[in-house]
């Protein structure tokens, strides 16, 4: 009786999962692991509107706070700390929240979704007992990122100053049933590159994250326990023109995502209040999905930021991802807890392109001067 118990507990938790991915419109390749002892985790899922409309093609991108999510390696860089949150209710049987908040070196974020009134059911459909069940997953993340001329003797690395590393520490904890609750974490090594100028192109980006590499799955109440999969991912980007930028991520699990964005600012939209406006999209593919996603965000004055993204999906309803996000006026968030002053450069109004200068006309040469009177030669 204790094995039967043991057993449709797991799969119970099995259909919370799937029920939590379902939600999120965005079913992983890592689905079909799940029925292994491979861990299924929101940590799956692409993080917040502006990742998610360029296709999750952000590891190389990573230009603010949700670099702690995809490459907390280029926390090094940030220029201004920002704080991002979003909520969403899904097909009214599942809450997805999320918060993030990260400056220079340093960022947390945490992560949450819940599937409430689940029937008890086993394998075959059949009610266990009456009533039903919740099922969970709360996930935190700590990151932090150190270019290589931030440390001792930096300054002399020549081209290896643009080089930044970086640690993500993530931690999963699952509530439902004491049979299926546990907790877990894992630790994720990174590497950022940048290069300011690229032959005329822009910036060129590029990061490298392995992701849990060391950790400890999740164990639960009933004996069972799952690992987090270990993966690779590289992304790059390039500024091919000032205010755009294309980037691309592809994964070991052959999954690529592609994406772009184009900044536009200018006095008319100051005007309105609207420092700068951005248009993005992207697509995910694998060989269990295609995921387009388009969007646009607006950042207006006094350092509040608005982000939409429309994402679809091969058989499921479109998803409408909303999020708010406030640009602090410094880099850093320990700037603040220590006391010093790190302010954040001004910011950055992309120009809209102009026609190229016209060469001005070549000037002509005056006319000869009429002779003076009296000098007029007399003809013989």
């Amino acid at each position: 009786m204790r094995q039967f118990q043991v057993h449709s507990f797991k799969f119970q938790v099995r259909v919370a999962q799937g029920l939590l991915l379902i939600a999120l419109l965005a079913v992983m390749p890592s689905v079909g692991a799940a029925s292994g002892q491979t861990l299924l985790s929101l940590y799956e899922l692409e993080r917040g509107a502006r990742p998610a409309a360029l296709g999750g093609a952000f590891t190389g991108l990573a230009d603010d706070a949700y670099a702690l999510v995809y490459n907390p390696a280029a926390l090094a860089f940030l220029e201004r700390a920002s704080a991002h949150g979003l909520i969403e209710s899904r097909f009214g049987r599942a809450l997805y929240g999320s918060v993030v908040a990260g400056g220079r070196n340093l960022g947390v974020g945490l992560v949450f979704l819940s599937v409430s009134n689940i029937p008890w059911r086993d394998e075959n459909n059949n009610p266990v007992q009456t009533g039903s069940f919740d099922f969970s997953q709360v996930g935190i993340t700590v990151s932090g990122g150190i270019s290589l001329a931030d440390l001792p003797l930096g300054a002399g690395l020549g081209a290896l100053q643009n080089l930044a590393i970086g640690l993500r520490a993530k931690i999963l904890t699952v509530s439902t049933l004491p049979e299926g609750s546990g907790a877990g974490f894992s630790l994720e090594p990174a590497l950022f590159y940048k290069l300011n100028n690229l032959g005329g192109l822009g910036g060129l980006r590029i990061g490298v994250v392995i992701e849990n590499l060391l950790g400890v799955g999740v164990s639960y109440g009933s004996g069972h326990s799952e690992a987090f999969p270990i993966g690779l991912r590289l992304g790059a980007s390039l500024s091919p023109v000032p205010g755009a930028v294309l980037a691309a991520d592809i994964e070991a699990n052959g999954t690529v995502h592609i994406g772009g964005e184009y900044k536009l600012a200018n006095a008319q939209l100051v005007r309105f209040g609207v420092q700068q406006l951005a248009i993005r999209g992207g697509v995910l593919i694998n060989p269990a999905l295609v995921q387009a996603g388009v969007g646009f965000g607006a950042r207006l004055r006094g350092g509040l930021q608005f982000d939409y993204t429309l994402l679809t999906h091969s058989e499921l309803p479109l998803t409408h991802r909303v999020e708010f996000a406030y640009r602090f006026g410094f880099q850093s968030f320990l700037c603040p807890l220590l006391g010093k002053s790190c302010p954040a450069p001004e910011e950055e109004l992309v120009p809209p392109p102009t026609e190229a200068p016209q060469p001005p006309e070549e000037a002509q040469p005056p006319p000869p001067p009429d002779d003076p009177p009296g000098d007029t030669p007399e003809c013989p």
